[in-house]
């Protein structure tokens, strides 16, 4: 090679590495403003999160606190339009409407600021919607700050889910898994409650499902237990289906009490009929070109 050649080499390996050196500093410099997500309206430690409450008059965001001082967003309301999911990852967990709807009687797991709670009251009149949360903090600001408080339709046990689903409930057709919690002997590093995966439990929440009931899971990527937490509910359902949330770490799994036999062309026709039947709630479409995997036993 030409010493010419070298050189030019050497200058592009350098200017490359300037590049990414300057696409890692310049969003953690003190120069370029964060995104914020607004003032703090009220902040708080409970027995389980520290918790904080962001926003304005029209949006809400709902976060928990890491020990090291990092927010980690658990829900964001819209309270001039809370029929509209906010948070990217909650939109695909309701992918399971491609799977079975009409779902009557749905449970999620995790309250959060009640984000879905409000999407399915708002979108799904015929839907009779509870949500268990074990943190009593978490239940009152999500009524205080976010407007999502019991009614007709709308059930929230304030209770620990595992000893919740210990008792037998009328079939659900849908559980929606979403339990986050600071790290503590229940929980594992990252703050996901550790016994809620496990295949005990995944079993338990099966037996609560109607025939062809589902459980919708939201799991994230990096996690070293992911693909564990996969095994899992391949070990306990006899279909899962994965769904990678765009632009995010977050893998939603779907797992169905029966077997499922679908196409991908089948699945989009039964999508252009959900947006036919439920207009303006989700891009159903782009929910089917998201699919992952389907894995049958």
């Amino acid at each position: 090679m030409k010493r010419s050649s070298v050189q030019q080499l050497i200058s592009l390996t350098c200017l490359l590495a300037a590049t990414c050196i300057a696409i890692w500093y310049i969003p953690n410099s003190t120069f370029v403003p964060r995104v914020s997500k607004g003032p703090i309206l009220h902040e708080e430690t409970s027995t389980f999160s520290d918790i904080r409450v962001r926003g304005d008059e029209q949006k809400r965001h709902l976060l928990f606190v890491s020990e090291s001082g990092v927010e980690q967003l658990q829900s964001t309301i819209d309270l001039q339009n809370p029929g509209e999911l906010q948070v990217a990852y909650t939109k695909t967990l309701f992918a399971s409407l491609l799977f079975k709807e009409p779902q009557k009687r749905m449970l999620v797991i995790g309250l959060g600021g009640g984000g879905m709670i409000r999407f399915v009251d708002e979108n799904f009149s015929e839907t009779t919607i509870e949500a268990v949360e074990i943190d009593p903090a978490v239940v009152r600001i999500a009524a205080e700050y976010f407007e999502t408080k019991p009614k007709p339709g709308v059930v929230i046990h304030t209770e620990d889910a595992f000893n919740f689903l210990a008792r037998p409930q009328e079939p659900f057709d849908a559980i929606y898994l979403d339990a986050f919690l600071r790290p503590s002997v229940d929980a594992d590093s990252n703050g996901k409650t550790a016994r809620l995966k496990t295949e005990e439990f995944l079993a338990t929440m099966r037996d609560q499902l109607t025939p062809d009931g589902l459980l919708a899971c939201n799991l994230i990527i990096w996690r070293s237990t992911t693909s564990s937490d996969l095994a899992s509910l391949r070990n306990v359902f006899p279909t899962v289906v994965e769904f990678r949330v765009p632009g995010t770490g977050n893998l939603v799994a779907i797992a169905s009490r029966k077997k499922l036999s679908i196409s991908r062309e089948e699945l989009m026709k039964r999508a252009e009929e959900l947006t036919t039947t439920h207009p303006d709630t989700l891009p159903f479409s782009d929910l089917v070109e998201m699919m992952k995997t389907l894995s049958r036993k």
